[in-house]
């Protein structure tokens, strides 16, 4: 009975750490600084051009 419930509790910190994770990785996607702006004109090694 008692491992059963510390597997629960592994399961659930588990899917909660993925979750957070996930989150995570939505939220710095979504605010990273945008490489190619449309006010930037020229072009620099960011963008691939010798």
């Amino acid at each position: 009975m008692e491992t059963s419930l510390i597997i629960q509790y592994i399961i659930l910190a588990l899917v909660f750490g993925f979750a957070c994770y996930a989150l995570f990785r939505i939220l710095k996607k979504n605010f990273a600084p945008k490489k190619f702006d449309s006010k930037r004109t020229g072009c620099d090694n960011d963008c691939g051009c010798s």
